[in-house]
């Protein structure tokens, strides 16, 4: 505890002189965001140290640039979230190698510090999203354009800080989103995930999503269809905000159904106090969980503050 507690005053230190740093063939950014929350329902009160994350991006030309990010807080032994090289040989085109977020829709995308409550949707939960994690090892391409991006990426399949990959079978992820002229906000796209995580264990992720921004309000919402060897599911979300000077309310209802199983669902009702937008954010979200033959209510509530 003690020495996380030095990482973080050492780093917001350096960062009240400057952000970037320069080195012999280029510049160092340092960005972070620290997470502490509290959570109560009927039976427990608890606070967290949730998460301290810290990034690390070298650029080293125009066309040429490397990543690591890792969270100083983790106790689980897997701190490190994010190790890639980036390189972008023509314009429009990027190629990473490493180990990355995958394409798995918005929600998946959305950085750390700029995510509207404190818990993914029930679609956007990493046993559900990736059987492995969100995060692999492996290679992306991507192409971007004025009114189409599309990824295709492929990973090893067994998630992030895996030394020894035991899968011989290598997964695919892709997205695909659209920028309509007509409607330069309203932004439609797909995505995928398919491949195998163990020799007879065969899965797919097929997603749709919509993201709507237009000054003070947003709407996102994405659907998700489950295949893990025999069994199917899917599920939805939507999630609209505004804001409102430095007051951000947000709602969101999400639900997902197993073949096997109930559907379970949940209703979030979240208000976020803004005073430096992102950089420092209160937020306080009120969830009803409907899961099988049980309900719960939590409270949560959530300190950031990113850099």
């Amino acid at each position: 505890m003690k020495r996380i507690l030095s990482i973080l005053i050492i780093l917001i230190v350096s960062l009240s002189y400057s952000q970037d740093v320069k080195i012999a063939q280029g510049k160092l950014t340092l960005d972070g965001c620290l997470w502490a929350q509290c959570r109560m329902n009927k039976d427990t009160f608890t606070f967290n140290r949730r998460s301290a994350f810290v990034g690390l991006t070298a650029t080293l030309t125009s066309w040429a640039t490397g990543r690591i990010y890792f969270d100083v807080a983790d106790i689980s032994g897997k701190p490190l979230y994010d190790l890639y090289a980036n390189i972008k040989p023509i314009t429009n085109l990027s190629i990473i190698f490493g180990q990355f977020k995958l394409p798995l829709g918005v929600e998946v995308l959305t950085k750390s510090e700029n995510l509207e409550l404190t818990d993914y949707s029930l679609i956007g939960r990493t046993y559900i999203r990736a059987p492995k994690g969100t995060r692999d090892i492996g290679l992306q391409m991507s192409y971007k354009q004025d009114l189409l991006e599309a990824t295709l990426a492929c990973v090893n399949g067994v998630g992030r800080n895996i030394s020894n990959d035991d899968n011989k079978n290598k997964c695919l992820a892709g997205r695909i989103i659209a920028k309509p002229i007509a409607v330069p906000l309203l932004v439609p796209g797909i995505n995928f995930y398919l491949g195998k995580y163990e020799p007879n264990t065969s899965f797919h992720r097929i997603g749709a999503e919509m993201n709507f921004a237009f000054n003070p309000i947003s709407v996102k919402t994405e659907f998700l269809h489950t295949k893990d060897a025999s069994t199917t599911g899917a599920g939805f979300y939507i999630q609209p905000s505004y804001i409102w000077k430095f007051l951000q309310p947000v709602i969101r209802f999400s639900t997902y159904k197993k073949q096997t199983s109930d559907r379970n669902s949940e209703l979030t009702l979240g208000i976020n106090y803004r005073p430096l937008a992102d950089n420092l954010k209160i937020m306080l979200n009120y969830k009803y969980e409907k899961y099988s033959n049980s309900t719960q209510k939590i409270l949560v509530g959530q300190l950031q503050v990113a850099f």
